[in-house]
């Protein structure tokens, strides 16, 4: 992949979050910053990426941790900050910071405070990432390319959407309005900084093995019920495979992509 810059990556203390940041390591990017709560899992993987970084042949690979709450958005703004301080710029942004839940009953029994926790980290959480993201990056020269040395975007921001962003499964009432919610967003993002150099867009995954999904066993459940029977491919996605949508999306080769979300979903949203 063409991603020769530096990446910001939110929630990279487990799953997805995780497989992207070892992707950018491996992939070629100069420096990556690790931003989540769970600050001893973080040094975890910041050892993890720079082992990656030193398996590279001719280039260095500088790695950061913030210990951050997205919910937070003073914190947010001094992890952005610090981290375009440190590198000098900001390339990519992927915000992977989430949190899924069941609600049995359905809506009418979820609660309030569950609610608000989804939204607070999902969309709203989203939101902060990106508004203090953006900010750095409209102000920078493009990044060039590694391939061709083009010039390429100023900077580009992949949200974390879902394919419940775009349909509705049972007892899903707060993940699927936060990921309906995400979509939006980037779409009228995106449209405001196209001109700018700005690229914003969404990666949806489906059905994917990762902490989140597999630790509430109603959740598995579910799961393994809509694989079997709506999943073309027949199977769960891994989150390597959706690291590899983002990092498509960060980089050179989708510099003319912008506003869009990618499904990576096994053929789900295709029936």
């Amino acid at each position: 992949m063409d991603v020769p810059g530096y990446a910001l990556i939110t929630g990279a203390a487990s799953g997805i979050g995780r497989a992207c940041a070892n992707t950018f390591a491996t992939d070629g990017a100069a420096g990556i910053a690790l931003l989540d709560i769970n600050h001893d899992v973080l040094i975890q993987v910041k050892t993890e990426v720079e082992k990656r970084c030193t398996e590279r042949e001719g280039k260095s690979c500088r790695v950061e941790v913030f210990t951050v709450d997205v919910r937070n958005e003073e914190q947010v703004i001094q992890a952005v900050n610090g981290a375009a301080q440190i590198f000098g710029r900001l390339d990519y942004v992927v915000n992977a910071a989430g949190l899924a839940m069941k609600h049995a009953g359905g809506a009418i029994y979820a609660e309030t405070s569950d609610w608000q926790r989804i939204i607070d980290v999902n969309l709203t959480g989203t939101f902060f990432v990106l508004k203090a993201a953006a900010k750095i990056m409209l102000k920078q020269e493009p990044i060039l390319s590694s391939i061709d040395g083009r010039p390429l975007q100023r900077g580009s921001i992949v949200n974390f959407g879902s394919i419940l962003g775009a349909v509705g499964v049972p007892m899903s009432t707060a993940y699927t309005a936060s990921k309906h919610g995400v979509l939006g967003l980037t779409k009228t993002a995106s449209e405001d900084y196209a001109k700018d150099g700005l690229r914003i867009n969404a990666i949806c995954p489906g059905y994917t093995e990762t902490p989140m999904t597999t630790q509430s066993e109603l959740v598995l459940q579910v799961m393994k019920e809509k694989v079997a029977t709506s999943v073309p491919m027949g199977r769960m996605g891994t989150a390597r495979e959706i690291a590899d949508g983002v990092v498509y999306l960060s980089g050179g080769r989708s510099s003319f992509v912008t506003g869009t979300a990618l499904f990576v979903d096994g053929g789900y949203t295709q029936r």
